[in-house]
C-alpha cells in the first residue's frame, strides 16, 4: 500500500474537519450583520440529533423590541419558510419542524412578548408591529441573514401560519406582494371588526345564560343526529354544515327533565351562537356558527373558564372585552358596558383598519406568480367559515372570476376541523408540498390527503373535551367549492373511497 493512499483517510478526515470549522465560524459571525437597523446574536452551531439534521441558529433584534430567528440546514434546499405566529403572538414559532427537508426557516414575536398580555396593544408602534410590520421586517432580515450564510440569495420564499397567523399572511400577499412565493393561511384572522364584536356579544349572552360542557355535548349529539349522514356516510363528521341545522327548542328541557337537555336560559345562548347576526338593513354583520363538533374543545376553549388564565377568566368574556377596549382607547366616548355590537359596528373600522384586510385586489400578488392556499374548518368557532368563503367570492370578483382566481388562490374546507387543528374530521394535512409544487411546478392543488390522528390533546382547546372519534382514518380535502363524496363501496376510513366534487 502506498503512503498516498494511506494518508488517504487522514487527509479526508482534517478535510472534513476544516470544513466543519469554517461553517461554524460562518454561522457564529453571523452577527456581523448588526447594524443600526438589526442586532444579531452570534449564531450557534447546533449538532444532529436523532429528531433535527446539523444547523445554524441565529437570534436577533429589530427596531429594540420584533424578536426573531433563524435556522439554516447544511443541506439547504434553497428555500426559505416563515412562520407567522398566531394569537396575540408574543413568541417564536416554529423554526424547526422543515429543517429535514432542506428548508431555512424563521419566525418572529412580532416585537411583544407573551408575558405582556393585551397591554402591547396600547402602544402605538407595537401595534402595528403586530398587525403587519414585525412579520415584514423579519422577514427582510431572515433573507439577509441567510444569503449571507449560504452566499446567495433564496430561491423561493414562503409563509406560513394559521389563525392570526394566517391574517398576517394574508397582509403579506396584500400589502407587501413581493416577500413571498407563496403563502399558506390558516383559519385567517383577517377581520378584527368582524371577530371582536362578535365574540364580545357571546361572552355577554355566555354571561347570562352559560353553555356548560354538559349542554355542549347536547348540542353536539344534535348536531351529530340530524346532520351526520346527510353525506350518505355515518362517521362522526359533518361534510357540508351549510345544509342542515340543529332544532334547539327541541333540546328544551321538559318539566321535571335536568339531564341530556338545555334550560330555555342556555337555548337562547346557543340559538344566538348559531344564527347570523344581522344590522338594521339587513345586511350580514357576523355569521353563526354551523352546527358540528361543539363538545370537541372549541367552544368550550372560548366560553368556558381557561385553566391557563388565573380567576376563572374566560376569552369571550375578559380577553376579547380588553382587546376591544384597548384598541378603541383613543375614543372618548367609547364604553365597554354601552358598547352596541350592531349599532356600533362602524365605529371600529378605523381603529381596526391597521389589523384588517380591506381590499380584495390581489393583483400585485398574482402578477409576480405568487401563489395563496388557504385552509379553513367548517367547524371553527371564533373564525366562522362563511367570513373566508366570502372573501374568496370578493376576490373572484375582483380578480376576473373563479376560474382567473384559481390561478392563484385556492381554498380547502376542512370538515369537522375546529380552530387550526383537531376536531371529529381529518385535520392534520401537509401543505407545503402542494404550495411548493403550485409555485414552482405549475402543478395546482386539487386535492389533499387530511389525517385524524385519532386521540390527541391540544392545548388551543378545553382540556375537558371529546372529539368523538377514537380512531384514525384519511379523508381528501377538495378545493373549494367542491367536496368529499363517498364512493359508497370502499373503506370509509380511507381517503381513496372518496372523490372530489361539487355539492
Amino acid at each position: 500500500m502506498s503512503r498516498a493512499t494511506t494518508l488517504a483517510p487522514l487527509i479526508a478526515l482534517c478535510w472534513a474537519a476544516s470544513a466543519a470549522s469554517a461553517d461554524a465560524n460562518t454561522c457564529r459571525d453571523l452577527y456581523r450583520l448588526t447594524d443600526v437597523h438589526y442586532a444579531i446574536e452570534p449564531g450557534i452551531s447546533v449538532p444532529a440529533t436523532d429528531a433535527l439534521p446539523a444547523h445554524c441558529r441565529v437570534r436577533g433584534v429589530i427596531n429594540r423590541a420584533i424578536r426573531f430567528e433563524v435556522t439554516l440546514p447544511e443541506d439547504w434546499n434553497g428555500r426559505l419558510m416563515f412562520e407567522a405566529v398566531g394569537g396575540a403572538a408574543g413568541t417564536i414559532g416554529d423554526t424547526t419542524s422543515l429543517l429535514a427537508r432542506g428548508f431555512a426557516q424563521a419566525s418572529t414575536d412580532t416585537g411583544h412578548e407573551l408575558a405582556e398580555g393585551n397591554a402591547f396593544l396600547k402602544q402605538p408602534e407595537a401595534l402595528l408591529d403586530y398587525a403587519y410590520r414585525g412579520v415584514h421586517l423579519a422577514t427582510a432580515a431572515s433573507k439577509r441573514v441567510i444569503a449571507e450564510y449560504y452566499g446567495r440569495d433564496v430561491d423561493h420564499s414562503y409563509l406560513k401560519g394559521c389563525s392570526n397567523g394566517g391574517r398576517a399572511a394574508m397582509l403579506e400577499a396584500a400589502r407587501f406582494p413581493e416577500d413571498y412565493d407563496g403563502i399558506i393561511a390558516g383559519a385567517p384572522a383577517f377581520w378584527f371588526q368582524e371577530f371582536i364584536p362578535w365574540m364580545v356579544a357571546v361572552g355577554r349572552k355566555q354571561a347570562a345564560n352559560p353553555l356548560d360542557r354538559a349542554a355542549l355535548q347536547v348540542l353536539d349529539d344534535a348536531s351529530r343526529n340530524a346532520c351526520d349522514a346527510m353525506d350518505g356516510l355515518e362517521d362522526g363528521v359533518i361534510n357540508d354544515p351549510r345544509t342542515c341545522s340543529v332544532d334547539v327548542d327541541a333540546l328544551v328541557c321538559e318539566a321535571g327533565q335536568s339531564d341530556g337537555c338545555l334550560t330555555p336560559g342556555q337555548a337562547d345562548t346557543a340559538r344566538f351562537i348559531y344564527a347570523d347576526v344581522n344590522d338594521a338593513e339587513g345586511n350580514l354583520l357576523y355569521p353563526g356558527v354551523p352546527p358540528g363538533a361543539e363538545a370537541a374543545g372549541d367552544w368550550g376553549g372560548w366560553i368556558l373558564p381557561n385553566e391557563v388564565l388565573a380567576g376563572g377568566t374566560t376569552i369571550v368574556g375578559d380577553l376579547i372585552p380588553e382587546m376591544l377596549t384597548f384598541l378603541m382607547r383613543h375614543d372618548p366616548t367609547f364604553e365597554l358596558e354601552e358598547f352596541d355590537p350592531v349599532a356600533d359596528h362602524d365605529r371600529l373600522t378605523d381603529p381596526m383598519t391597521p389589523l384588517d384586510l380591506r381590499t380584495s385586489d390581489l393583483s400585485e400578488f398574482r402578477d409576480r406568480g405568487g401563489k395563496l392556499l388557504i385552509y379553513q374548518g367548517w367547524n371553527d368557532f371564533p373564525l366562522r367559515p362563511q367570513r373566508a368563503i366570502a372573501y374568496l367570492e370578493s376576490v373572484e370578483e375582483a380578480m376576473g372570476g373563479a376560474e382567473e382566481t384559481a390561478d392563484f388562490f385556492r381554498m380547502f374546507m376542512v370538515p369537522g376541523m375546529v380552530h387550526c387543528a383537531g376536531g371529529p374530521g381529518a385535520w392534520q394535512a401537509d401543505y407545503t408540498d402542494p404550495i411548493v409544487k403550485w409555485r414552482e411546478d405549475g402543478e395546482a392543488p386539487e386535492r389533499i390527503v387530511a389525517t385524524h390522528p385519532g386521540p390527541m390533546a391540544l392545548d388551543h382547546l378545553d382540556v375537558e373535551a371529546t372529539t368523538g372519534q377514537q380512531r384514525s382514518f384519511t379523508r381528501p380535502l377538495c378545493a373549494y367549492p367542491e367536496l368529499a363524496q363517498y364512493d359508497g363501496a370502499g373503506d370509509p376510513d380511507d381517503e381513496a373511497s372518496f372523490g372530489c366534487a361539487a355539492p
